[in-house]
C-alpha cells in the first residue's frame, strides 16, 4: 500500500509502518507521477486535487487536513468513486483566536471601544459559530449572517445588507461559485461603498470572497479604512500593493496552531484507517508531548510579559498580543514580501508566503497560556477566561 502525503501535515509518523510505503513531499511539489501507483493522498490547502493530478492513478482516497475543500474538485472526485475526507472544524478555535488577536492590536493602536461595537459574522459554519461564541463569552454584541446555517438557533440572523452596517465585519464563508448565494466576490465594489468608513473588515475565510482589485481601489481612495486579511486572491502571490495597504496582512495562517494541526491530522488519519480497514495496523502518530511543545507561562510578577497598567480593555489586549500577535507576523510579511515582489525571481513571492507560514508551526492557542492573574479585576479575569486563557492565582 502506498500513501503520498504533504510532509507538513503535523505529526504524521516518519516511522513507516510495515506494509505501507509513505512518500512525503512538499505540498506544492506533489505531481501526477507520484500518484500513478498510490492508494491514498493526504494534502493541505496548497495542493490542487483534480483530474490533471489524479487521472490514470490508482488513488481511491483523498483527505485534506484543512476545513476548506475549494482546492478539491469534488464533482470529479465523486464521479470517479474517490472517497474524500476533510478536517472541518479542526481549526475553528485557532481562527477565532486570530480574529480576537487582530482586534486586540486595534485596541492598543487605535483604542477601539471593542465592547461597545457591533460585530457581524458572515458565514456561520464551524469557524463562524466558534467566533460568535467567543464574542458572546466576552459580552460583545454579535450578529450572524448565513442563509444556510442554523448552528446557533438562539442567535439573531440578519441579511447581508444589515451585516455590512456593523462596526466590525468578519467573513468566514466557504468559497462557492454558483447559485443565489454564491460567495465568489460577494464583497465587491458596491458592498465596499456601503460599509462605514470607520468599520473594520476582517477576512480569515477565503480570499476570493472579496474582490481584491475592488478592495485595492477602495483603499487607495480611503486609506484609513481598517482591513485585516489573512486570505487573498491569487495565493500564494497576492497583490503586493494591497498587502501594504491593509492594517494587518498575513499569509493564510489564521488556522495555524499546534492544537488545530493535531486535530486535523487525527481526523484525516482516522478516515484513512476506516476507509482501508486498517484498525489492526494502528498508524502511529507523535503526540504533542513527544514533539516537545510546552505551554506558555506568563509571569505577572516579572512586569515585562504582561501589561500591568491601563484599562481592563488595554490589559486584556496586551495579554492577548503577548500570546499571539498577528501584527508582528504582518510586519514581517510586508517587509519580506515587498522585496520579493520587486525581484526578478518568479518564485520569490511564493517562497516568502510559504516561509512565513512555516514559521507559525509552533503557535499555541490561548488554552496553552497560563496567566498569573493576581490583582486583576473580576472583569478582566472573566474576559481572559472567556477568551480561553488558563488563569492562576
Amino acid at each position: 500500500m502506498k500513501i503520498v502525503a504533504d510532509e507538513n501535515i503535523m505529526a504524521l509518523s516518519t516511522k513507516l509502518p510495515k506494509g505501507i510505503d509513505w512518500v512525503l513531499k512538499p505540498g506544492r511539489s506533489i505531481c501526477a507521477d507520484d500518484l500513478l501507483d498510490a492508494d491514498a493522498l493526504l494534502v493541505r490547502s496548497i495542493t490542487r486535487i483534480d483530474e490533471a493530478l489524479l487521472k490514470g492513478s490508482s488513488v481511491s482516497f483523498v483527505a485534506t487536513a484543512t476545513s476548506g475543500t475549494d482546492h478539491l474538485d469534488l464533482a470529479w472526485l465523486a464521479a470517479n468513486g474517490i472517497k474524500v475526507a476533510d478536517a472541518a472544524g479542526a481549526n475553528a478555535n485557532a481562527v477565532a483566536e486570530y480574529v480576537l488577536a487582530a482586534l486586540a492590536e486595534l485596541i492598543l493602536e487605535d483604542n477601539i471601544p471593542l465592547w461597545d461595537m457591533r460585530v457581524s459574522v458572515i458565514g456561520v459554519g464551524h469557524v463562524g459559530s466558534a467566533l460568535i461564541k467567543k464574542f458572546a463569552g466576552l459580552g460583545i454584541k454579535c450578529l450572524a449572517c448565513d442563509p444556510f446555517q442554523t448552528l446557533l438557533p438562539d442567535h439573531t440572523y440578519v441579511a447581508l445588507d444589515e451585516a455590512l452596517q456593523a462596526d466590525i465585519i468578519c467573513l468566514h464563508t466557504p468559497l462557492t461559485m454558483h447559485g443565489e448565494h454564491a460567495t465568489h466576490h460577494m464583497i465587491d465594489a458596491s458592498c465596499l461603498k456601503r460599509i462605514s468608513r470607520s468599520a473594520i473588515l476582517v477576512n480569515a475565510g477565503r480570499g476570493e470572497v472579496i474582490d481584491n482589485q475592488a478592495l485595492l481601489t477602495h483603499l487607495r481612495e480611503y486609506p484609513d479604512q481598517r482591513v485585516i486579511l489573512d486570505v487573498w486572491e491569487h495565493e500564494p502571490r497576492p497583490s503586493a500593493e494591497l498587502l501594504q495597504r491593509v492594517f494587518i496582512g498575513t499569509p493564510h495562517i489564521a488556522g495555524y496552531s499546534v492544537e488545530a494541526k493535531l486535530a486535523a491530522t487525527r481526523l484525516v488519519v482516522s478516515a484513512l484507517i476506516q476507509h482501508f480497514d486498517l484498525d489492526k495496523l494502528k498508524l502511529p502518530m507523535h503526540s504533542s508531548s513527544a514533539m516537545r511543545v510546552h505551554d506558555q507561562r506568563y509571569e505577572s510578577e516579572s512586569g515585562s510579559l504582561l501589561v500591568r497598567k491601563g484599562t481592563d480593555e488595554q490589559m486584556f489586549a496586551g495579554i492577548v498580543k503577548k500570546a499571539f500577535s498577528p501584527g508582528a507576523v504582518s510586519r514581517r510579511f510586508k517587509d519580506i514580501y515587498q522585496a520579493a515582489s520587486l525581484s526578478d525571481d518568479p518564485k520569490a513571492c511564493v517562497e516568502v508566503f510559504d516561509s512565513i507560514r512555516a514559521d507559525m508551526i509552533l503557535r499555541r492557542e490561548f488554552g496553552a497560556t497560563h496567566v498569573h492573574a493576581a490583582g486583576f479585576s473580576p472583569q478582566l479575569s472573566a474576559w481572559l477566561h472567556a477568551a480561553g486563557f488558563v488563569l492562576q492565582a
